[in-house]
């Protein structure tokens, strides 16, 4: 069991500090789609102008494998060029359309099981981590003098074919395994399934398998104009994060902390961005991952007495919670709102009772 908790430990820490210097990137993405949000509830900014200022604000979080490739080179001490050439490969429009074309996908008569690679954090990490060893191994098959010309065209193609062919459609069956089980269970036993995924929304977010569930929901409220559940566990997801960092704002003595755990608690209550929630505070600090789980799981398994739909697809936060008004279920966005609050509340004392200051803790990466 030690062993286990230490390895879970050093998988956080790993995580943390390869995410460390991207969280200022996320949370200016935050804050301009904050910007962005509130101009045009205002009708202040309209037509192009409007659409350039969300692509600026989105970029960061589009390209987040990007910088997360570099921030992972870093700390894995290898080379970050090969790095991002190895991601951005992914992220190419002609390969991005190739993987939703629907078409069988094959690379030498290999299966290439279709993936979406934007967003990703988990997965990038893991692939740098391994592209960390295949530049090790590369730099001592291959002679010196050969390198210039040799290593960084094997070790892109490695590292590529890796990713495709290997570590990103893994995390895909695992995610098509997850909404299968989540289908079942929805319908045999809804608080058990709504808890259950409530409460698995931060590492699905975090590894990037969240997008199945969300490509679900989207086909759903495209083909029968309603979401049964899957963008309400989001909800609870954000507002339980909120809680959590608000629970660390409160008790922690530390400026820093304090200011990132404001900071964070506005980026997901506001434009809904949960990025510097999950990395900046609760991997970075441990125990609100605990209060986050728990707090998601309650506020789930309300959501599965209750029963709350979802008929418009963004994300979830305070200014979009009409995505759950509906006329023809007008207590529907009563729900919503009540279950909103149950995640926030229970995490938020949850938060409380679990965080505890760590020593020597003034570098919160930021």
């Amino acid at each position: 069991m030690i062993k286990i908790r230490k390895s879970l430990s050093a998988v956080f820490d790993h995580i943390s500090e390869c995410m460390a210097p991207v969280i200022p990137i996320l949370l200016a993405g935050g804050i301009l789609k904050m910007l962005v949000l509130l101009f045009g509830t205002l009708h202040i900014l309209t037509g192009t102008t409007e659409t350039i200022l969300s692509a600026i604000a989105t970029a960061p979080f589009y390209f987040l494998p990007v910088m997360v490739a570099y921030s992972a080179a870093r700390h894995f001490d290898t080379d970050p060029l090969v790095a991002i050439i190895s991601v951005c490969m992914m992220l190419l429009p002609d390969f991005t359309a190739l993987m939703e074309s629907g078409e069988r996908v094959t690379f030498i008569g290999i299966p290439v099981v279709p993936a979406t690679y934007a967003y990703s954090v988990i997965p990038i990490i893991l692939l740098i981590y391994c592209m960390s060893h295949v530049i090790r191994f590369l730099r001592k098959i291959i002679k010196e003098s050969l390198q210039p010309y040799f290593l960084a065209v094997c070790a892109i193609l490695v590292t590529s074919l890796l990713g495709i062919l290997v570590i990103e459609p893994a995390v895909s069956l695992l995610s098509n395994g997850l909404a299968q089980g989540l289908d079942v269970m929805q319908e045999r036993v809804p608080v058990i399934a709504w808890g259950l995924l409530a409460a698995l929304i931060l590492f699905l977010v975090s590894t990037g398998m969240h997008w199945i569930f969300i490509s679900l929901a989207i086909t759903q409220i495209g083909l029968t104009g309603v979401d049964y559940g899957i963008m309400v566990a989001f909800l609870i997801s954000n507002m339980s994060l909120a809680g959590c960092d608000l629970g660390v704002f409160v008790k922690s003595r530390n400026k820093e902390r304090k200011s990132l755990a404001m900071s964070a608690m506005l980026t997901v209550l506001i434009p809904g961005i949960s990025e510097p929630s999950v990395f900046g505070i609760c991997f970075k600090e441990k125990t609100p991952v605990a209060a986050n789980v728990l707090g998601c799981m309650i506020a789930g398994m309300v959501q599965g007495m209750i029963t709350v739909h979802c008929y418009i697809y963004t994300f979830p936060s305070i200014p979009s919670i009409l995505m759950f008004y509906s006329d023809k279920e007008p207590g529907n966005l009563l729900k919503a709102v009540m279950v909103g609050i149950v995640a926030f509340a229970a995490s938020f004392i949850l938060a409380l009772l679990f965080f505890k200051e760590q020593e020597g803790a003034e570098r919160v990466g930021v």
